[in-house]
């Protein structure tokens, strides 16, 4: 293959890449039987193995032991617990959380209704269960008592049988975070096992959208395991051991349960119409004797996945909560530049009060650091096209001697000192920065409902198409000035798939990351115009 049609095929890879970024982001895989599960080493109390725990998580009714004809008990109630940012309606029901509603102004409706992250319309979560080999029964139909508590921003429920006597104690803390407290205690006169799991519910989107993804998430020490509806559509999706959070999530926002000390199991699987992501986590068995208890401790995170937030996460500190913010394909490569790049947008922002300003003044900033590259590639390119008529008279010469043709082309690049390869390798430098850019400003909560200019909402695509068509033209008179290594047919073919692909792409693109792309294409049109321009004395000098 000669070296025109390996540059044309490399910078068609390079776009290909970028075109398909979303796509190609490795996916968990399905989850095998129980036999094959993720085994990773438990911490503390948890280390010892539970023989036989391969039960179903508890979020079917037929595996949590229930009573189907226990009396409802006391009157259904709900309550709203409130801080400056966040509201949690919570009700005495065996899922005692219906709504998690962002106050910020950022996310208040027309109407001033807050946001709610997890858009169940009606159905409960944050529900407590209890594995089959528990030997009492909790109905999933009984209303708890609620217990009166000192504290505004309290709610305790109590259920009480022959056998067994539960708390739960959830409050709300500052900011985004809550914490949960669950004391079981053994009524009965002998000894009892139970297992104690945790249910999490999120709504799926009724508008799907390859750019707002609902995942469930397990969060081991080392990874996270990121499920999406797809994945469970065989069956749940299970991570055993040294579970230190479950969460889940959509684009810019995590609902998180965060136990105390890790738990065994974290499982992931679908409501039968596929309308909800649940999320579960159990641990190990556990004995009481007679009038014995056992209280588990839960963090809670109700949030935007703001990185702040998330790094300085207190109810239970250390566990990685940032860990849900999706960086990219090049992993703590694109985690770094990613977390570099967001908090220099958001010193941009404190000094103009406008996103899109900011966005502006980062793509100046990221332009100038790779100016290096970039001038690399461009003087590589401008070489190509001086020495294009010495290849083009030996690919003549030798048109019938493939070998001898390659032989003479290396020999005169080793003559002029040019690489073929020194024009792509560049743009393949600078594709991390790109991918990093990218992750950060589609995940940007800060971006969420932010207006600029005609642009609605920074985080959704330009609604009127201005941004990828203006984009297009730009990336469409920058192909004419930059100087071509291949033949004519090349380069036309050149000029316009590029500006088309491009121009595609960015019709659906958050239109915060379609800001960066159109003055990222204008300073490069800029900076072809200058570095290309014609050289006059050089000129003459040929000329004579």
């Amino acid at each position: 293959m000669d070296v025109q049609r390996r540059t044309l095929l490399a910078i068609i890879l390079c776009v290909l890449i970028w075109a398909v970024f979303d796509m190609i982001t490795p996916k968990p895989q399905k989850a095998p039987q129980d036999s094959d599960d993720i085994e990773v080493t438990d911490r503390g109390d948890d280390d010892e193995a539970d023989d036989g725990d391969d039960s179903p998580s508890g979020a079917d009714e037929r595996e949590d032991r229930t009573d189907a004809g226990e009396p409802a008990g006391p009157e259904a109630q709900s309550r709203v617990l409130k801080n400056d940012i966040l509201a949690l309606e919570v009700t005495n029901a065996s899922g005692m959380l219906r709504s998690a509603s962002m106050l910020s102004k950022q996310f208040l409706d027309e109407a001033g209704n807050g946001l709610d992250i997890y858009g169940l319309d009606g159905v409960s979560t944050l529900e407590l269960t209890f594995g089959e080999r528990s030997d009492f029964r909790v109905s999933r139909r009984a209303n708890w008592e609620v217990i009166d508590s000192d504290k505004p921003n309290r709610f305790k429920l109590s259920y009480v049988s022959d056998d067994v006597e539960i708390i739960r104690d959830l409050e709300l803390g500052d900011g985004y975070e809550g914490r949960l407290r669950v004391k079981v205690i053994n009524r009965s006169g002998k000894p009892q096992v139970h297992q104690l799991g945790i249910i999490n519910r999120l709504a799926e989107p009724q508008e799907k959208s390859q750019y707002d993804i609902h995942r469930g998430l397990c969060a081991t020490g080392d990874d996270v395991e990121e499920v999406e509806l797809d994945d469970v559509e065989e069956g749940p999706q299970r991570t055993r051991g040294g579970i230190q959070w479950m969460g889940v999530d959509s684009k810019y926002f995590l609902a998180a349960i965060v136990p105390e000390k890790a738990m065994r199991v974290c499982e992931i699987e679908s409501s039968d119409d596929a309308s909800m992501l649940i999320g579960s986590l159990r641990g190990k068995d556990v004995e009481l004797e007679p009038g014995e208890s056992r209280v588990y401790e839960f963090g809670l995170y109700f949030g935007v996945k703001e990185l702040s937030y998330l790094e300085n996460y207190q109810t239970v500190p250390g566990v990685g909560l940032e860990r849900a913010i999706d960086w990219g394909w090049f992993g703590s490569l694109s985690s770094g530049l990613g977390k570099q790049m967001l908090r220099l947008l958001r010193w941009f922002y404190s000094l103009t009060g406008i996103w899109g300003v900011a966005i502006l003044m980062l793509t100046v900033v990221v332009k100038l650091v790779m100016l290096p590259l970039t001038l690399k590639q461009m003087r590589s390119m401008r070489r190509m096209k001086e020495i294009q008529p010495q290849m083009q008279e030996i690919k003549e010469k030798y048109a019938d001697d493939r070998m001898r043709q390659g032989q003479e082309m290396q020999a005169l690049f080793a003559r002029e000192g040019v690489s073929p390869l020194a024009g792509c390798l560049p743009l393949l430098l600078q594709m991390p920065i790109w991918f990093a850019l990218y992750a950060m400003l589609a995940t940007a909560v800060e971006l969420y409902r932010v207006p600029f200019l005609w642009l609605p909402d920074l985080t959704k695509q330009d609604p009127y198409y201005i941004l990828p068509l203006a984009m297009g033209a730009l990336m469409f008179l920058q192909t004419r000035l930059q100087p071509s290594v291949g033949d004519n047919q090349q380069a036309k073919m050149m000029m316009w798939m590029m500006p088309v692909m491009f121009t595609f792409m960015m019709l659906f693109l958050p239109s915060g990351l379609g800001v960066y792309i159109f003055a990222n294409v204008l300073l490069s049109l800029i900076q072809s115009a200058i570095q290309l321009r014609p050289n006059k004395k050089a000129a003459a000098a040929a000329a004579k």
